[in-house]
């Protein structure tokens, strides 16, 4: 069915250019896993299985010793299913192309683009176990973000141009950039090439900027945690943890209290080691609870990333917790905190796929752009009751943090 002159072809494709623009998270994320999912036409609830990189532990002496070749394995899920829902009467939708594509395309594509980015920055803020930062405190100077970067460094993260993003709001922005252009020492050296420079004084912008070792990326979505209520509790290890547990159990809980997701805790002489050489590192290992708890009679049993493994090709920690060893908690009790985010390319696999094309639906456009991977459906009819054309974008898509070892939050106000 035409329009003003263009058919619903043209419009699903005005609408593509602006939430590629908007959605910051198709240039931080790995998109490598998009073409297995196939053009043909995708639904919520698809899945493929990823292969993880393949770990070993060394020998020491002349004697073989061998070992299998343990593939894991991750899944990722088209869970995703997000639209914007609308209606036009006959008289708006003679709209010229340019007039509908400012008036509506353009916004509501940007809308659609700043959900994903906001879905996304959630489920890895709530999946990272890594952290630094002052909860509920913008950082107000470049040493925050320098540690991030050396904590993905002990982490293995490759270094280079378009290997680390860090995500960040307006107000950690806003101080990075007063900072640098007030000339503050503790900054360090101002960004380069030249032009980022000059960009920064005049515009106060990192955005896009790639300076002291990351690539700058402002965001306004940053997922806002709200720690679980805890009181003055002193939290211990309930009994043994074994060898690739992913919970734990705890007591020492009053009656009220208990942990959200995406709350973040460490375990007294439980240290990080180095994942590929598996030397124990110089700070506790932090956990992330993956699902919101609440202690019964005084103990709580807590679903925890990333597993406890102390031994063998997989080793992450260089001891499994003892019994009444004590848990310390991140931030305070029911405090509020931003979380800003870094993390490796390929620590973050996105797909964003092309919908499937209803049967017998005449008034249906699915549009695929191969050069950014973004798929996008769109469907109107008329309703005859309301004297309305009725349309509906569609957008599915899935997120797995695949590699947490390499992404950090950073927490700011």
């Amino acid at each position: 069915m035409a329009f003003n002159g263009y058919t619903i072809d043209h419009v699903t494709a005005m609408a593509l250019d602006p939430f590629e623009a908007n959605c910051v998270a198709l240039r931080t994320c790995s998109r490598k896993v998009e073409p297995l999912f196939g053009q043909a036409g995708a639904k919520k609830g698809d899945a493929i299985r990823i292969r993880k990189p393949a770990q070993a532990t060394v020998r020491t002496g002349q004697a073989w010793s061998g070992q299998d070749v343990n593939e894991q394995f991750d899944t990722l899920t088209l869970n995703y299913q997000i639209g914007i829902d609308f209606q036009m009467s006959s008289v708006e939708r003679k709209l010229e192309l340019n007039s509908l594509t400012e008036q509506v395309l353009k916004p509501y594509a940007i809308r659609l683009a700043n959900e994903v980015d906001r879905i996304v920055l959630r489920d890895v803020a709530r999946r990272t176990y890594n952290q630094t930062g002052t909860y509920a405190t913008t950082p107000t100077a470049m040493s925050t973000y320098l540690t991030a970067r050396a904590r993905m460094a002990d982490m293995t993260a490759p270094r280079g141009r378009g290997q680390l993003h860090m995500h960040i709001n307006p107000a950690m922005e806003a101080n990075i950039t007063t900072a640098i252009t007030a000339g503050q020492s503790s900054l360090g050296p101002y960004v380069h090439p030249a032009a980022a420079v000059g960009d920064l004084y005049s515009n106060a912008d990192m955005d896009g900027v790639y300076s002291h070792g990351v690539n700058w990326h402002m965001d306004q979505n940053l997922y806002v945690h709200t720690f679980g209520t805890r009181g003055t509790d002193t939290v211990l290890v309930d009994d043994t943890v074994a060898e690739g547990d992913t919970t734990i159990n705890t007591d020492g809980w009053t009656s009220t209290n208990g942990l959200n997701e995406g709350d973040r805790f460490t375990i007294a002489d439980v240290f990080a080691v180095n994942p590929i050489t598996k030397a124990r590192l110089p700070w506790l290992q932090p956990f992330v609870v993956t699902a919101n708890g609440t202690n019964t009679s005084g103990d709580l049993d807590l679903s925890v990333s990333p597993a406890f493994r102390a031994s063998g090709q997989f080793q992450n920690i260089n001891a499994l917790p003892g019994n009444n060893a004590a848990l310390t908690f991140a931030g305070a009790s029911a405090q509020v905190s931003t979380v800003g985010a870094l993390w490796h390319k390929e620590a973050v696999t996105l797909a964003i796929v092309p919908l499937e094309k209803p049967d017998g639906v005449n008034n249906a456009s699915v549009k695929y752009d191969p050069t950014s991977g973004v798929g996008l459906r769109y469907i109107e009819w008329y309703d005859g009751d309301t004297d309305q054309w009725k349309s509906r974008f569609d957008v599915v898509f899935g997120v797995l943090l695949q590699r947490p070892e390499h992404a950090l939050a950073v927490y700011a106000e």
